[in-house]
């Protein structure tokens, strides 16, 4: 089904009167063309479209739900985690116990929040862990998103980061943290302190029983660890909210949470799924037959 004018203005949040201002016409034929009783308004509306997409307002791809994954639903667990980053990050704070923790199972969007942090916080860089990476392949890593250089020894990586550390404080999110040998857990404890760069480690819950076990780790833990939970209904209501402009009931909340049991990565892939569906059907609301298709 092709995009219309109306589309287009409600998928970019304008007025009539906005579009119009931004088209240069009257506010009056905006109506008429969206109610298709303006003459010959099928080449108007095509026109009019253009124009809002020369003017930046593209959201214009056609009738149904529109998914922007990219979105954060500010949920207590996120809010904790930022609470956390922000206060590990600040150039002001202390260095005092500067590794925090951030644990969870798996699809509770841990990633996706540290994803989302580092890109919006300029203080803050994202490092994924990848299991059976040496110290040496993890600190280049760490100096990669540093000081955008790869030393090739430990010792040129350590003074890499000394020397970084010395002008401003950069906060660095390890991801997948759980995985991480003791050793290498040390490893960063010495960085931490030596170079006073403060750490985030995420990971699943073993991450925790792992430092605890580890007295000079676990004093240096900053407090309170922040504990991603399972998603409630209200959640994925505030993230269709969010995603797609759209307001879902709370059985309709209800039946997605269920499907997806609570795990976020299953939350976004669901509701690409039900894009879909709503695209092909030309809907733009979520109706019991997608969901018995989805369920199914």
């Amino acid at each position: 089904m092709e995009s219309t004018l109306r589309a287009c203005i409600e998928n970019n949040r304008l007025s009539m009167q906005e579009a119009a201002r931004i088209i240069g016409v009257d506010k009056s034929q905006i109506v008429k063309i969206c109610q298709q009783s303006y003459p010959n308004w099928q080449d108007k509306e095509t026109e009019y479209v253009a124009k809002l997409r020369n003017a930046g307002y593209t959201k214009i791809i056609s009738r149904g739900i529109i998914i922007d994954t990219d979105v954060l639903v500010l949920t207590p667990s996120v809010d904790r985690f930022q609470s956390l980053a922000n206060d590990l990050s600040d150039p002001n704070g202390t260095l005092s116990s500067s590794i925090g923790m951030a644990i969870g199972t798996a699809e509770r969007g841990k990633t996706h929040t540290a994803k989302w942090y580092c890109q919006n916080n300029q203080n803050a860089a994202y490092v994924l862990f990848v299991d059976g990476s040496s110290q040496v392949q993890l600190l280049r890593d760490i100096c990669d998103v540093v000081a955008h250089t790869r030393p090739y020894s430990f010792s040129a990586c350590l003074t890499t980061l000394e020397e970084s550390c010395k002008y401003a404080r950069r906060l660095i999110i390890i991801d997948e943290a759980d995985k991480l040998p003791v050793k290498h857990l040390e490893m960063l404890r010495g960085i931490n302190e030596r170079c006073q760069l403060p750490l985030l480690l995420v990971g699943e819950e073993g991450l925790k029983t792992k430092t605890d076990r580890v007295p000079r780790l676990r004093s240096r833990i900053r407090k309170p660890i922040v504990l991603f939970d399972r998603a409630k209904s209200v959640d994925v209501a505030a993230y269709y909210h969010e995603a797609a402009h759209i307001d879902i009931t709370k059985d309709i909340a209800d039946r997605l949470v269920t499907h997806a049991n609570g795990g976020f990565r299953s939350i976004v892939n669901d509701s690409i799924a039900i894009s879909k569906m709503a695209k092909a059907s030309g809907l733009s609301t979520i109706t019991d037959n997608m969901l018995d298709k989805l369920c199914a």
